[in-house]
């Protein structure tokens, strides 16, 4: 065998075991995706409702070539400040070699299986009034007041947000949702030195869409304080000050929320499937991904702890404020997202435990790095999980 059909083979074998140890790494993310994906196809054929796996593959795909090229250029020019993040730093393991390829391979699942994910969660969201007609507003108007001494928690915001260079900052700040997650979700998905950590949030990622933006939604059907007139029109729409006020703001300065929320209104009644659409109030998921994306950054160093606290106490004034959810939306996120992620953490302790023992067992397959043993025992503390000795 000549000196090139070596290289070739080294190469194929360095291959196969990049993507073997993808596979593993993200065995958990990928397991209930998949039984996620299968599931919305299974209801959506039962329902007779539009489903798609190609909704969000151009948008989401097209970001991850971006970050892997980002990544790309911070190992090749060695950016003094492309290699200070972490998540883009090349690194080195013990034999000197770079590790920026094992970081592309590791992500590389996630990037690809992830749009199929968020594309079924959007069909299914999309058929929520189909599956389950809304009709819980009025039932959470009124637990909003009952929690909140008689009166509308919007009229209590009021008095201190009620001013449209406040709303319209209070707007934008809501709409800076969607790019801080899929960063979010872009960075820790690269971001290999820290396995239990990373596996945690992407496991609590999906399970958060699932658990709250699926079947608590499908079950709790409710269209939201903006949409509370379109939907009742029989009914005194307690929300009409609000939505008046906020179109009067928009003609001072702009209230992007509105141009929204004019457009999910379109996109419900044509029956169109497209990124960003359905319509669903209860529960929140800017509140449950803030909250998640919270429990997240005081993980990693207390400043972002700080700012990602009070991002989410922005958000959660802003689903309010602009008219989207109903107080009680946000709350039932905040309770059930801290669950949601010690569950992951178990998962994932799981998920890293039997990586180690295949590789501690199997003969020829090199063991766990001890840097990854270590970083999974830190993790798994702040957690509250107790890993066995050995």
């Amino acid at each position: 065998m000549g000196v090139g059909s070596i290289r070739v083979t080294y190469r194929l074998a360095q291959m196969r075991l990049l993507v073997w140890r993808a596979l593993e790494a993200n065995a958990m993310f990928l397991f209930f995706s998949a039984i996620y994906i299968a599931l919305a196809f299974i209801v959506s054929f039962f329902y007779e409702t539009r489903f798609s796996l190609a909704v969000y593959n151009a948008m989401w795909i097209g970001g991850a070539v971006f970050v892997f090229i980002i990544a790309f250029v911070a190992n090749k020019r060695r950016d003094r400040f492309l290699t200070s993040i972490p998540f883009l730093s090349p690194g080195e393991d013990r034999r000197g070699r770079l590790l920026l390829w094992k970081r592309l391979a590791v992500a590389a699942p996630v990037f690809l299986v992830l749009p199929l994910f968020v594309s079924a969660f959007t069909s299914l969201k999309a058929s929520i009034g189909a599956i389950n007609p809304y009709a819980l507003d009025h039932v959470f108007m009124e637990v909003d007041r009952f929690l909140h001494g008689g009166v509308s928690v919007w009229r209590i915001l009021h008095p201190v947000f009620g001013y449209p260079l406040v709303t319209a900052v209070i707007s934008f700040l809501y709409e800076a949702w969607f790019p801080i997650m899929a960063f979010t979700v872009f960075a820790v998905t690269l971001w290999t030195e820290r396995p239990a950590l990373r596996n945690q949030f992407l496991i609590a990622f999906i399970l958060t869409w699932a658990v709250l933006g699926t079947f608590a939604a499908l079950i709790l059907s409710s269209a939201g304080p903006c949409f509370y007139g379109l939907m009742f029109p029989y009914r005194d729409n307690p929300y009409a000050p609000l939505m008046t006020y906020l179109q009067q703001a928009d003609e001072i300065y702009r209230v992007r929320a509105l141009d929204m929320q004019d457009l999910l209104w379109e996109q419900f009644e044509a029956g169109d499937l497209r990124p960003g659409g359905g319509i669903s109030a209860t529960p929140s998921m800017h509140v449950a991904i803030s909250t998640l994306l919270t429990l997240l950054a005081w993980r990693v160093s207390r400043w972002l702890g700080i700012a990602a606290t009070l991002f989410l106490l922005v958000t959660l004034v802003a689903t309010v404020h602009l008219g989207w959810h109903y107080a009680i939306d946000g709350y039932i996120s905040l309770a059930v997202v801290p669950a949601i992620w010690a569950f992951a953490g178990r998962v994932a302790e799981f998920n890293l435990r039997g990586v180690r023992i295949e590789r501690n067992i199997t003969p020829g397959v090199p063991a766990v790095s001890d840097l990854q043993v270590r970083d999974g025992r830190r993790d798994s503390a702040r957690a509250g999980i107790r890993f066995p000795p050995g």
